[in-house]
């Protein structure tokens, strides 16, 4: 049996508190959930049937473990992927080497850290939308979905008109 499933990433190994991009492809399954592992957390975000993440390894121990899970009815397939992360030089990475004096450097890598932790959920929660989107506009009838055009048109010729006057 052929794997339906694809999981890779654009590094190998990062230095702490860089990225990687984890990419995947899959044959649409019933669901497909990305496993994000750092050794702090475990992340389980519901992905489209092919995409791409950017993933931080701020928060990582060791390596950073992903794994992509795809269901189909009763059969379930997983692709598995690590990450190797090594310690940076400075505990505070880029952010102490800008020149700035060290307590600016430690509140400034604090608040990014913080900020790339809020960027991630968001990017999970829009990705999440956005396949559930993709996946309910699939499942409308032709009718439903030139209904629904020509409600938004009437809807900003309206807003055009309202404008102008």
């Amino acid at each position: 049996m052929s794997s339906t499933i694809s999981l890779s990433a654009d590094k190998k190994s990062v230095k702490k508190g860089d990225s990687v991009t984890v990419n995947w492809t899959s044959e649409l399954p019933d669901s497909l959930v990305l496993v994000i592992e750092d050794g702090d957390t475990v992340q389980r975000v519901q992905v489209p049937d092919s995409g791409s993440r950017v993933c931080w390894s701020n928060r990582a121990t060791k390596n950073m473990e992903f794994t992509l899970i795809a269901a189909t009815g009763s059969k379930k397939e997983r692709a598995r992927l690590t990450v190797k992360v090594h310690e940076s030089g400075s505990p505070f990475g880029s952010a102490n080497r800008s020149g700035s004096g060290s307590a600016s450097g430690n509140g400034s890598a604090a608040g990014t850290g913080k900020f790339q932790l809020w960027k991630e959920k968001m990017q999970a929660r829009f990705s999440v939308a956005k396949a559930q989107f993709q996946y309910s506009w699939a499942a409308k009838k032709t009718w439903q979905k030139v209904l629904w055009i020509a409600l938004w048109v009437l809807f900003f010729v309206m807003l055009i008109v309202a404008i102008v006057k």
